[in-house]
């Protein structure tokens, strides 16, 4: 496999105001190279220990569905993952990591939840910034944008929420609507394949 790369944290900067601007980032094919890095940069650190990690981007090579991946990061955000994605702009109980990858890799943003006693205020909660991102003109109806919501019992200890873009993610302890803004719109459709096509792995929820 692959030898490990080296992960770089850094700060959240202070979320933007105006949605226009991301607005104009979603209509704006902002496609980046395989294999080049994101560069880390310093801000005010959010509430509930958030951290942003910027790492290596890898190939996105695919693997048959089922089989074991070995990734660089925990949340991965980068690599091998397998052929089909999961649909857009819903809710997954436990979704393997091999679909959400793909995700990812198509410029969406892949919102996690680790809630051993329940999740149900967080969901609720990401659910609801989900609703109030600005609508991707990539996209077409029901969808409005490429975020998807699910639980992953895999994230490390301590870590409750986490966001994944390609080549990015960011964890937390408790659900920080205002750092999860940033680092959505930091990363959202900066990826090698920035598509909006829907996904064929189904079975989750459609956010209303």
């Amino acid at each position: 496999m692959s030898p490990r790369r080296r992960i770089v944290a850094r700060r959240l900067e202070r979320p933007r105001s105006s949605a226009a601007t991301w607005s104009a980032l979603a209509l704006t094919s902002m496609a980046a190279a395989c294999g080049d890095d994101l560069r880390p940069s310093g801000g005010a650190l959010g509430t509930c220990d958030g951290q942003v990690f910027e790492i290596a981007r890898e190939p996105g090579l695919h693997v048959l569905p089922g089989q074991t991946i070995e990734w660089s990061s925990n949340p991965p955000a980068t690599g091998a993952h397998y052929p089909l994605w999961a649909a857009w702009y819903r809710t997954y109980d436990v979704l393997p990591r091999g679909y959400w990858v793909h995700n990812a890799e198509h410029g969406g943003i892949v919102l996690l939840t680790r809630c051993p006693d329940g999740c149900e205020e967080d969901r609720a909660a990401l659910i609801a910034l989900a609703q109030r991102l600005p609508v991707d003109g990539r996209c077409q109806a029901p969808i409005r944008t490429r975020v998807i919501l699910a639980s992953d019992p895999e994230l490390p200890e301590g870590v409750r929420v986490a966001a994944v873009a390609w080549g990015a993610y960011y964890t937390a302890s408790c659900v920080d609507e205002a750092a999860l803004t940033t680092f959505i719109q930091d990363h959202y459709a900066r990826a090698p394949e920035d598509l909006c096509g829907d996904g064929l792995v189904m079975g989750g929820v459609r956010i209303p």
